[in-house]
């Protein structure tokens, strides 16, 4: 074992020296006039070579991590963390480094996972995710996308044999390596316990609620802090109040509408004045949550009641039929039960959106230039966002964008349309990005020659179900 790890590291350390020769070809003093004085190119090869030696550093900390967790396993006879004196793996390696106890904790119980274990007899056993332990030593995968692979297969683990957990982790490594963005791995892995066992969604919906809460914290200079954890239900009601408030083309004022002055928005030459906001987007929010409470106080006579607030909850036909199939708020990621979907619809005034067996909206045609709020809420349930590559805005900060130029197609159909924020919708039009849809509905989007010479396409978009059809078939 002792020499396995030893191995390991010498080769993780060669990778290292390698990208650190190529990452600092001159002295630290001198490396940020290096980089003023560089090419494009050299620059974003340069921040290659450092996003290796990032990921290989992180591959090394959860290899030793997990070695020191499993020599501070409670069930040996001298356990390491506590000769010590310390109570655990994550206290001690906390008390080794700058790390806090729970980041150190987390790379222990990853590396556990992802070393190669002692068997009874003292033989070198492989750990229990080999193709992810082999993927994060080669660097080709970051920590963070280890461990939500690790997560989501811990999850299926006990609805799957041991054959089929082996067959979805190659899958989920390979895609995470060679096709799938960072914003999709985290989709697959996340809906992944949902399509393998869709009768433990409603449990699993019923523990998140049990986490629900909010804490209140008076800091020491007098500020008020509020930590709130929704379930999902919850946090599409929070959400789409806070989006209607802070979506980055809305211009939001926040006043009391009894205060004249504070309506005045004119300059001394009676032009409309345009003062900077210089808000952060943490500012603005907090502002959107004051504005709602005042609103709220505001319009009460002393009886709570009326709707709760106008979302979208997206429901599978057989979620409706069979209740064999989950159900998601537009813009919450976190699967919900059927039998919250049908309760939601009931009880407040949330649209619902039934897609078909192929996941897919009713068409919905228009000869205007605009798309329709409805074409718009069926974009939303296909695109789940924008589909600009890497972009996690969600449908409320997104236009209805054309394929085909309006004004050369005459054609405002859903069709012709994708979601796209409105910076990226921008791009789209201006640079001569392109995009299309292959033969199994994905999205792409072709650069123009001034960013890629190549002009090689890009996938855009974030979950997909044929990306995870592709896992549980």
């Amino acid at each position: 074992m002792q020499q396995r790890t030893t191995t390991l590291l010498a080769e993780q350390a060669g990778l290292l020296s390698m990208h650190a020769d190529a990452l600092f070809p001159v002295d630290a003093g001198s490396l940020v006039a290096t980089l003023m004085a560089s090419s494009d190119d050299d620059l974003l090869r340069l921040h290659s070579h450092a996003v290796d030696v990032l990921k290989l550093a992180e591959s090394a900390v959860i290899a030793v991590s997990g070695e020191v967790a499993r020599r501070s396993e409670a069930v040996l006879p001298d356990p390491l963390a506590r000769r010590l004196g310390q109570k655990n793996a994550g206290a001690l390696l906390a008390s080794r480094s700058a790390l806090t106890e729970a980041e150190s904790s987390a790379h222990a119980k990853l590396g556990l996972a992802l070393t190669p274990r002692e068997g009874l007899t003292g033989e070198t056993l492989p750990p229990f995710f080999p193709v992810i332990a082999e993927a994060l030593a080669a660097g080709s995968v970051t920590a963070r996308a280890a461990r939500l692979i690790v997560d989501a297969l811990h999850k299926v683990e006990p609805h799957v044999s041991a054959d089929r957990l082996a067959s979805l982790e190659r899958a989920i490594v390979n895609g995470a390596v060679n096709e799938w963005s960072a914003l999709l791995l985290a989709d697959v892995c996340r809906t992944l316990p949902d399509r393998i066992d869709p009768d433990g969604i409603a449990p699993r919906e019923a523990a998140i609620r049990a986490r629900r809460g909010a804490r209140r914290r008076l800091l020491d200079d007098g500020t008020v802090q509020w930590i709130l954890n929704f379930d999902p239900e919850a946090a599409a009601y929070f959400e789409a109040a806070m989006d209607a408030r802070t979506a980055p083309r809305r211009q939001v004022r926040f006043v009391d509408v009894d205060d004249s002055d504070a309506l005045d928005t004119s300059d001394e030459d009676g032009l409309p004045a345009d003062p900077v906001d210089s808000r952060t987007l943490e500012q603005k929010r907090l502002d959107a949550v004051t504005d709602i409470a005042r609103d709220s106080l505001r319009h009460d006579d002393g009886a709570i009641g009326g709707v709760d607030t106008t979302a979208v909850i997206h429901i599978p036909l057989e979620a409706l039929t069979s209740g064999g199939a989950g159900a998601w708020f537009e813009g919450i990621e976190t699967t919900v039960s059927a039998a919250t979907a049908r309760r939601a619809i009931a009880c407040a005034e949330i649209i619902g959106l039934v897609l078909d067996g192929e996941g897919q909206p009713m068409k919905l045609g228009s000869t205007h230039r605009y798309f329709t709020a409805g074409q718009r809420r069926a974009m939303a349930a296909r695109d789940k966002g924008c589909l600009w590559p890497g972009c996690t805005a969600p449908p409320r900060w997104c236009d209805g964008a054309h394929i085909d130029p309006w004004v050369k197609s005459k054609k405002t159909d859903i069709s012709n349309g994708f979601l796209l924020c409105h910076f990226h919708h921008r791009r789209f039009d201006e640079d001569g990005w392109t995009f299309h849809r292959d033969s199994k509905g994905e999205p792409w989007f072709t650069p123009p020659p001034h960013v890629d010479a190549s002009r090689r396409p890009r996938r855009g978009g974030r979950l997909t179900a044929r990306a995870v059809d592709d896992l549980v078939r």
